[in-house]
């Protein structure tokens, strides 16, 4: 049922997918050396790969697809599937796998024979449960495939035992009319909710910059200098939003909750009781910004991978975004934002986090807007704008486990702070 659920929320969100999983005898199992052994199988309607590790260094245990014409996969954006993985050594928290793409066009001209390049896009899943990847093909070259391996490394640890590899889905997906990206992700644009309520008072710098905070959460209004630079919408979730990271189908909740004006603050408290996290924070003027500070908080006492983010409803229109003092764009990239991003990282949403602590936008004769992270509290972040959904916003990681620190708050809840200045 999990399956087929994942896979029909994946037509919802797009135009096009392919299935890659096929069945077990379109796949090859072999591996590089050694005596690790390997098989393919059909089990309860999933592709299940054991390996049985021999103990000594790395083997490279994988399963190939071999086509025997060129496949184009260029329309394609988005490598969906959802994966677990058992082993019968307690010890054995994690394991690695490695999606790896062949193109006959993409080849390493200094080696004997030009062999195609290994295109790579690496996961670490935790060992015991269903996870759902989803992860960006920007840097794979892609319009003729003549292989496709998954590798499933028996290291660490360098012992013997047995593990199972279990797919129950692996599809290729493009993003449609009727989808919309945020953050690397693609959703149906149904799924995003907005909306609009009572305003509750507003906080300002002294420089002019106003936010007015909705009933909700939501900003109901961005002003600068008295002029408008963005209003709430039932369409678009704005304020401060949470994503639980494993459903990678799910967008942003708006974290909505008890908002109240407390002397010259806001204070917002919520319990997501769907998601199983509680979140506070507090919204006030430092003179030249505003800062939103607050935390969130685990309350199923399981490990957790969270994102929280910030968005800022612009008016639609032609944005600068900043990737420095000199140098500014208005053109999004193949993920339909705008961002400096350093990718291929072992950390944040899909290997991705913000070069620099802040991201500008300026629209011209009317203003600009600035958020930003502390230097002295580092966090993993991105910053961008998207000019299709006419959000600016920030979101940032966390992982949260259940226990406690021995000096210091608990383990499962985070601190966050961010700042918005002109």
């Amino acid at each position: 049922m999990g399956s087929v659920l994942f896979l029909f929320l994946c037509s919802l969100a797009m135009a096009q997918t392919l299935d890659l999983l096929g069945e077990p005898l379109q796949w090859l199992a072999n591996i590089d050396r050694g005596q690790t052994k390997i098989s393919v199988q059909k089990l309860d309607g999933n592709l299940a790969v054991e390996i049985v590790a021999d103990g000594e260094t790395e083997d490279y245990p994988k399963i190939r697809r071999i086509f025997p014409q060129p496949q184009d996969w260029s329309a394609y954006s988005l490598l969906c599937a959802k994966v677990k993985v058992t082993c019968d050594d307690p010890k054995v928290h994690y394991k690695t796998l490695a999606f790896v793409f062949y193109d006959e066009q993409t080849r390493l001209l200094d080696y004997p024979g030009k062999p195609m390049k290994q295109q790579v896009i690496r996961q670490t899943v935790p060992v015991g449960r269903w996870v759902e990847i989803a992860q960006w093909l920007t840097h794979i070259r892609r319009s003729t495939i003549r292989q496709f391996d998954i590798y499933l490394y028996e290291t660490p640890p360098e012992k013997p035992h047995k593990f199972l590899w279990e797919v129950s889905a692996l599809v290729l997906e493009s993003a449609g009319e009727d989808t919309v990206i945020f953050d690397g992700l693609i959703f149906a644009r149904k799924q995003l909710k907005g909306t609009v309520g009572k305003a509750i008072d507003k906080v300002s710098t002294n420089d002019g910059l106003s936010l007015v905070i909705g009933e909700h959460g939501e900003l109901s209004q961005i002003m600068v200098d008295g002029k408008t630079l963005g209003r709430a919408s039932q369409e678009i979730p704005t304020g401060l939003l949470v994503r639980d990271v494993t459903k990678v189908k799910e967008p942003p909740t708006m974290v909505g909750g008890k908002v109240q004006q407390v002397g010259k603050e806001i204070h917002q408290h919520a319990t997501l009781k769907a998601l199983g996290l509680e979140m506070t924070a507090t919204y006030k003027s430092v003179g030249g910004y505003i800062e939103i500070s607050g935390k969130v908080a685990d309350l199923r006492k399981e490990d957790r991978a969270v994102t929280v983010y910030f968005a800022l409803p612009v008016v639609r229109d032609k944005w600068q975004w900043w990737d420095s003092v000199a140098i500014a764009r208005t053109a999004e990239d193949e993920q339909s934002e705008l961002h400096y991003l350093e990718t291929g990282v072992h950390y944040g949403l899909n290997g991705a986090h913000s070069k620099y602590p802040l991201g500008a936008l300026t629209l011209k004769g009317q203003g600009g807007l600035t958020l930003a992270v502390r230097m002295d509290e580092p966090v993993v972040h991105r910053i961008a704008y998207n000019p299709q959904l006419s959000l600016f916003y920030i979101a940032i990681d966390f992982g949260l486990v259940p226990e406690k620190r021995i000096d210091g708050p608990p383990l499962w809840e985070a601190p966050f702070r961010i700042l918005v200045y002109r």
